[in-house]
């Protein structure tokens, strides 16, 4: 059995006891609630948790073993492809690529990402010389960020795909991009290599602690429990037909559709985060109410507050450095157009006196728009709705907590892009686009066990679009 099916057959292993272990959570918890239940029953359930969880480490440092010596065989696979015995000459008329071998396709060679998109469509048709070129340049990302770009640059489907140079990602979708405001504030996780579900713990009880009324007394004890929560692992996509005839004749045509596939990618995926139903951002956030025929910048300012007190109720101990909140340009561009002559009663020291809010991008993270009387971040974000409300003109305004806003992105991202062949007999070309991503946004319970989220959404009439 070779290393990777050892290290396949170890995660599917780890699945089954996770699987296993919620389930006996499960029973205890129900076993708990009742008026009175049985002791043995619990200490077995106990017993039993306790149990998986010392398989699921030696699982774990197993796996964590396999992944080493794979990683350990593949540098020397690697170290073998660039040398060969001294004295000899290679087999091959063509050397092996090696790290500092002129890339493929680079910042000068290619600046608009052109050739390689060209490459892609030229491959599509059959041209040799496009393959090689293609080829070449997965083996130059293999060795530059690992095996990974490599086993990943094949679909479930066994289609082939070619992975996007870093450069062209970061010249049309740099980081702090208009296109994924929110997604770039969440808390990142790599996406695992495998699986189409990702894992991440929950905290279902916590530890006690009590004053020990005389010396000999039995302390406090109260036994800190928690469960797996599975998340779905989603795919993002977008693709774009071209003809032959603007591909063959066209000029700049496939320059002009990749960086299009780009931005929309981001988009549509920021855009998921955030609207898509039942797991989205707006879907699992607490609503707060704003209703004013007559809104102000003032009591809106007073609802974020709410927002950021119902928020510490739950969590009890809140970083407010780790509260940002959420709206859309119309709204940002409104409240810096208010005026008062009302000044906060308590106001953060990064703010000037006399201002409500201050704007200066310069000085910000990537995405912040400015800051609020109480330090707090703003970050802007279109893809935010506009539409709610009995008049379809109502937009939302979220009290977003960044560490319980989770995102697991692929590593080894840039995304992929390939053509297909539904569109022959149109001569047309398909270029497909995706990636994988996972997100949670309701991770935490309340004290009596229940999933909340969190964040707040403030929506109403007091949201209404701006009149400037």
């Amino acid at each position: 059995m070779t290393l990777e099916q050892l290290i396949a057959r170890a995660r599917e292993q780890m699945n089954a006891r996770i699987s296993l272990r919620n389930q006996y959570a499960t029973e205890l918890d129900e076993l708990r609630g009742q008026d009175a239940p049985d002791a043995e029953q619990v200490d077995a359930l106990r017993s039993k948790k306790a149990d998986i969880d010392a398989e699921l480490t030696a699982l774990r440092e197993q796996l964590e073993g396999y992944e080493r010596e794979l990683e350990s065989d593949q540098a020397v696979q690697r170290l073998q492809a660039q040398t060969h015995p001294t004295g000899q000459r290679a087999a091959q008329p063509e050397r092996a690529v090696e790290v500092n071998e002129q890339r493929t396709y680079t910042q000068e060679n290619d600046p608009k990402g052109l050739r390689f998109l060209s490459d892609v469509v030229a491959e599509f048709r059959g041209n040799p010389a496009a393959r090689e070129r293609l080829a070449r340049h997965v083996e130059q990302e293999r060795h530059e960020r690992g095996e990974v770009v490599e086993t990943r640059a094949v679909t479930t489907s066994g289609a082939p795909g070619t992975i996007v140079p870093q450069y062209l990602i970061d010249l049309y979708a740099p980081k702090g991009r208009p296109g994924r405001k929110f997604a770039d504030q969440c808390r990142h996780h790599d996406l695992p290599e495998t699986g189409m579900t990702v894992y991440i713990p929950r905290q279902v009880a916590t530890t006690a602690t009590g004053e020990q009324a005389n010396e000999l007394d039995t302390v406090a004890e109260q036994d800190y429990d928690d469960e797996m929560i599975a998340v779905s692992v989603r795919t993002n996509a977008g693709s774009q037909t071209i003809s032959r005839q603007a591909s063959e004749r066209g000029l700049g045509t496939e320059d002009i559709v990749f960086e299009d596939l780009l931005k929309s990618y981001d988009s549509g995926l920021d855009a998921r985060l955030i609207n898509a139903p039942v797991w989205g951002l707006l879907a699992v956030a607490n609503p707060l109410t704003y209703t004013d025929a007559d809104p102000t910048a003032a009591e809106l300012y007073r609802k974020i507050l709410g927002g950021v007190a119902t928020i510490e109720d739950v969590l009890l101990d809140l970083d407010e450095d780790d509260v940002f909140t959420l709206m859309r340009g119309r709204r940002w561009a409104w409240l810096n157009g208010e005026v008062t002559d009302k000044k906060p009663f308590v106001q953060n020291s990064s703010v000037p006196l006399g201002a409500f809010a201050t704007t200066d991008g310069a000085k910000y993270p990537a995405g912040v728009r400015g800051f609020l009387p109480n330090g707090g971040r703003v970050v802007t974000d279109n893809n935010l709705p506009s539409n709610l409300g009995a008049g379809t003109n109502e937009d939302v305004v979220v009290e977003v907590v960044q560490h319980e806003a989770h995102l697991w992105e692929d590593p080894s991202a840039p995304m992929f892009i390939r053509a297909e062949q539904p569109q022959a007999k149109k001569l047309g070309i398909d270029l497909v686009l995706y990636g994988y991503f996972a997100a949670c946004f309701n991770r935490v319970v309340d004290a009596q066990g229940t999933p909340k989220a969190v964040h707040q959404k403030i929506t109403g009439t007091g949201l209404v679009a701006p009149v400037f």
